[in-house]
């Protein structure tokens, strides 16, 4: 991110992108959070070329603030985005592979799933195209898969069966797409939780906590957020 020598800045606004950050892309390197939110100031100016309908400056936009804040979802979520739109397959692919590591919550895994079932349509692969469609709905349930199955099944006349959670899985776990949130991005997104709890940052603390709970439905986590939600309404 940054030339040879030089420590990187980057635009990181919570702990848990700090941990995300440290283990997934700095590799050890030295790096320090800017002061100035130069990403936020990249995505505001994205998000107007975007309802200009000017993808191809927005796209450029976004990349910057990619550059910026590397784990950010928006950014990535909305280059993908582009990708799709400026008919980048292979692009949108590499994103779509890359934003796995930085999925903290359910929504964002289903939009992983979906933007993946995008690019096996293009690939024209409709059984897996349309088990990827299938399995996101288990993580959200949004109308863009349902209109895509319905595209897939006019354009092969048939429809598409419906399979069982198992069987959606082995059909992923055969093109090794992993089923599943990263357990490591569980494991970053705890310990930062920890630490911000420890330093007092409750509110920070709750977020990692809550993503988690978001993907595992873990009793332990839960219980431990309803004691910390009691500290922060006292602290607030």
């Amino acid at each position: 991110m940054a030339d040879k020598g030089k420590i990187a800045k980057v635009s990181l606004n919570h702990i848990s992108e700090v941990f995300l950050y440290e283990y997934y892309v700095s590799g050890g390197s030295e790096y320090e959070i800017s002061e100035t939110d130069y990403a936020g100031a990249h995505k505001e100016k994205a998000r107007q070329l975007m309802s200009e309908g000017n993808t191809d400056a927005a796209m450029q936009e976004w990349i910057k603030a990619h550059f910026e804040n590397p784990v950010d979802m928006e950014s990535i979520l909305s280059i993908i985005s582009c990708c799709k739109q400026l008919g980048d397959i292979e692009g949108e692919y590499s994103y779509t592979r890359d934003s796995y590591n930085f999925c903290c919550t359910r929504a964002e895994m289903g939009a992983y799933y979906r933007n993946l079932g995008w690019y096996y349509l293009e690939k024209y692969d409709p059984e897996l195209s349309s088990a990827c469609y299938m399995y996101s709905q288990l993580f959200e349930k949004t109308n863009q898969a349902e209109e895509e199955i319905q595209f897939l099944e006019k354009a092969l006349n048939r429809a598409v069966e419906e399979k069982s959670p198992d069987e959606l899985q082995k059909i992923l776990k055969r093109h090794d797409i992993p089923t599943e949130a990263n357990g490591v991005t569980l494991a970053l997104l705890y310990k930062a939780g920890g630490e911000a709890e420890a330093a007092g940052q409750y509110a920070q603390a709750l977020d990692c906590y809550r993503m988690v709970f978001d993907l595992t439905q873990d009793a332990e986590v839960e219980l431990k957020i309803s004691n910390l939600q009691k500290l922060y309404e006292q602290e607030i």
